[in-house]
């Protein structure tokens, strides 16, 4: 297999181009497939995958027989309330906390390996918006670090009762949320639910992300 054609790169984030930065080449990793080959790293991106022995420049790291993977996902997470089993008495949900166990936990999640995260945020009740707020800043704050989407799970969207959810989902997405959730099980008309996620969805081209539950 012949060194491949590098790939055109953005700059990084210091504003450098790619080619600027050293190259790392990885050598003699294994593939999922079983090939055995080097790859070379450059600026945080793969630059070129040719056969084991044949890129250069750059520093070697020689990892024969090491399986090398793309990075995990974590596709749910509860970072509002994680690293909470052993508190002593209620959870507490001030912004601050919830916005310092969102980064513990994404940071937690980065150390195993995983750059991407999606953390589902209630909304409503008597916390309102502020765990979704201090989840949005926990994002900020590990912006280049790892990607955490938010997803905002309102309760009851349905009747006179789900006015206010329906009008706090909008305002959740408004203020960054990425992913609409939803707990149909817990709402009196779970057709419904799922019919004003998905309306609200397609109106602000956001991904759909839902509870479910049962036992029949």
């Amino acid at each position: 297999m012949p060194d491949s054609h590098p790939q055109q790169q953005p700059p990084t984030h210091g504003g450098a181009a790619p080619e600027a930065a050293p190259a790392l080449v990885l050598g003699g990793v294994r593939l999922a497939d079983g090939r055995t080959v080097d790859v070379r790293v450059r600026g945080g991106c793969i630059e070129a995958v040719g056969t084991a022995g044949s890129l250069i420049p750059g520093t070697r790291l020689d990892l024969d027989g090491y399986l090398l993977l793309p990075a995990p996902a974590e596709p749910h997470a509860h970072c509002d309330t994680a690293l909470t089993a052993d508190a002593a008495g209620p959870v507490s949900h001030a912004p601050e906390d919830v916005q310092r166990r969102t980064i513990e936990a994404a940071l937690q999640h980065l150390g195993h390996g995983a750059t991407a995260l999606r953390t589902h945020v209630p909304i409503g009740g008597v916390h309102g918006l502020r765990s979704m707020e201090a989840v949005l800043r926990a994002r900020e704050a590990l912006s280049g670090l790892t990607e955490l989407s938010s997803v905002a799970v309102p309760r009851v969207l349905t009747g006179t009762a789900g006015a206010d959810g329906l009008a706090m989902l909008r305002d959740a997405v408004r203020m960054g949320a990425v992913v609409i959730g939803g707990c149909p099980d817990l709402d009196p008309d779970p057709t419904g639910h799922v019919e004003a996620v998905l309306d609200i969805a397609a109106r602000h081209g956001c991904a759909v992300d839902l509870h479910t539950d049962g036992d029949d």
